[in-house]
Order: C-alpha cells, then structure tokens, then sequence
C-alpha cells in the first residue's frame, strides 16, 4: 500500500507539472512592482489637462492605480526655473507626493542634483554649488540630500525608495563629479564620492535609514558598460540596493541586448535590478538614425505597437527573479500648449487626454 501511495504521488505531482510547466529553473512566479514617472502630472493638470478613460474625466493617479500601477516615481530639481518641465522645486514635489499617497502610491524620489535636467549628456551642477570646492560641494550635497528627506518626512511623504543621481553613467554634478576626461581616463573616486554623500545624507536624515538606495546608469542594452559602471562603485564601497537601467530602444538597442544584460548582472550581483525607466511612441513618429540616435525599432510607433513594445519588454523582465520592478517614463504627458511641456508622443495618453491601450500592458 505504501508502494502504491508514493507512486500516486509521483504521477499526480508529475501531471500537475505538465499541465502547469513546472521548471525550476526558468519559471519566475515573481511580480513585478509597476510604476510610472508622474513628474509632470501636477504640472499638466495645473495647465487645464485633464486626464479621460472611455471620454470621461478621471482622476491621472486612479487611472494608473486601476491598471496596476503602485509606484509614484518623483524627481526633484535643486533650485528650478520653474518654467515648463522644469518645475519639480520641494514644494511642487510634496504636492505631487501627498495626493499620490491619498491614492495609495508609495513614492519614489529621484535626485537630479541639478537645477533642471540631468542625463547622460548634461548633469550641470546647481548654481548654488558652482565655483566651490570639491570638499564644500560634496558637504553641499550631504545637507540637501538629507534637508530634503527629513523636509518630506516633516510632511508625512517620507519616501519609500531613493534614487541618487539620475541616469549618472557619465557622472553627476560637473565638473566636479564628471566622469569621463578627454583622454579616455575616469574620475571614478570624484564620482563615487558625491555618491557617498548623497547615499549619506538620505540613512541620517530623520527615519530615512532603512531607505533603499538605486543607482542608476543609463546602458540598459550595454553589458560591458553596465558591468563597469557598477563593478567600479563595489569596489569604492558604494552601499546601495538596486541597480537602475534605462532602456529606450532608438538609444540602447535590441531585445537582445537587453536581456543579455539582465541575466548578467543577475548572476554577477547581488543587488535587485530596475527597469527604471522606459517609454515608446504611439503616435507615429520615431527618432531617425544619427550619430547618437539607433537604427532600432522593434514595433511600428502607433497605439496597438506601443502596447506590444510594453508587453514584450514585460515578459522579458518576468524572466529574470532580480528584475523587481519596472518604470515608465513620463506616461503622463499632455498636449497643452500654455504648459510649456512638449507633447513627444511617448505618453500613455493621446492629445486630448484619452488614455491609450497602453494603459494595460502591465497590469
């Protein structure tokens, strides 16, 4: 009887396994955190945007929490002009946080370190901060990072993941954190430094301890340039938690090179691994090949390709159990002339404000 009960056993957990495709090593039954960068949410619904599902208003966050959305990300500039996107001052962010909390967002800050835009091919260093010296910028930059949390701590907004520096592969802060000189060399103890100070003053603000850390870099189609990046802020003992990638196609390449990238980086690091940041376009433009500009386009750019674009890049990611989260970027956007932001195509929203199939890629 014994016999025959083990053998029961066997069969059913050997049906149960072809009927579900059991495979240990390449199933992940791991779900993926899902957010939006809503920077610019505030600014287009203070221009007279209003956000539509099915022709009707609704509010921007409850369309996004409806489609499984569940992380605000929030950049921060030091001191903006406050025109057009360049408006994400402390005030504006908190605004932007506390009603993304009301609707059961965790938030997510992300640090420029700059008063407007900063990415791989611009990180200019506040005006507050320029003509200092090194040491003084880098004290500058411990009492913002942690003014900053304790200022959104105060407020009941305490962030729930922190980014320090955006999209900083080629550094943050010039001149005093670039990376890259002429001659090829690398100024990775300059960079790691300010790193260190900005990591520092988020765990000594007030309750900011337990904050996760990402680091991001803007190679999430280059191996050989993400394994540089993040193997040179090991070994500075740059403590964080998450690695952060961008990947835009027309950027940073193929499907391919993507997912080479993952399953390196999941097997060579400990840390968690972000899709940070990523978008496409949906209303018939594309970037044409250039010098900084790939021969890439994985889906047409219209609504029904964008929806494809996401869904693919979601079952890539669903492969890899240290890819935790994933990111859209800017899926908010309007065409509202008196806003002063530029309507790119790239959003989750047509023109007028109608949402598009996208919405649901990830749900």
């Amino acid at each position: 009887m014994k016999r025959i009960f083990v053998g029961l056993i066997i069969l059913l957990t050997v049906y149960s396994c072809a009927n579900k495709n059991c495979n240990d090593e390449t199933e992940n039954t791991q779900k993926l955190e899902i957010g939006g960068d809503f920077s610019i949410m505030k600014k287009m619904e203070d221009s007279g945007g209003i956000y539509k599902i099915d022709g009707q208003a609704k509010e921007g966050y409850q369309i996004f929490k409806d489609n499984g959305y569940t992380w605000a990300r929030l950049r921060i500039f030091h001191t903006p002009n406050m025109e057009g996107p360049v408006c994400n001052s402390l005030d504006y962010t908190i605004a932007l946080a506390k009603k993304a909390k009301q609707f059961g967002f965790k938030i997510f800050l992300n640090f420029h370190y700059s008063d407007t835009w900063a990415d791989p091919g611009h990180q200019i260093a506040p005006e507050a901060w320029q003509n200092k010296s090194f040491e003084a910028v880098t004290d500058s930059v411990y009492a913002y990072s942690k003014s900053i949390i304790e200022a959104m701590e105060d407020v009941g907004v305490l962030p729930d993941l922190v980014q320090v520096g955006n999209e900083i592969n080629n550094g943050m802060i010039w001149p005093y954190g670039k990376l890259w000189n002429d001659d090829g060399t690398a100024n990775w103890d300059n960079l790691t430094t300010l790193v260190k100070a900005g990591i520092r003053g988020v765990k000594e603000a007030k309750n900011g301890f337990d904050i996760p850390i990402m680091i991001h870099a803007a190679t999430g189609g280059d191996l050989v340039a993400s394994n540089n990046f993040y193997k040179n802020f090991l070994q500075r003992n740059v403590e964080f938690d998450i690695i952060g990638l961008s990947y835009y196609p027309w950027w940073h390449g193929t499907f391919d090179q993507l997912e080479t990238n993952l399953e390196y980086l999941s097997g060579e690091y400990e840390q968690e691994i972000s899709l940070v940041e990523t978008a496409y376009y949906a209303n018939g433009f594309y970037p044409e090949p250039s010098e900084w500009v790939l021969d890439i386009q994985p889906y047409p750019p219209t609504e029904q390709g964008q929806y494809n674009f996401m869904v693919h890049l979601k079952n890539i990611l669903e492969k890899y159990p240290k890819v935790t989260s994933l990111y859209y970027w800017k899926p908010d956007g309007l065409d509202i002339p008196d806003s002063g932001v530029h309507f790119i195509g790239r959003s989750l929203f047509d023109r007028d404000g109608n949402v598009l199939k996208g919405i649901s890629a990830w749900k």
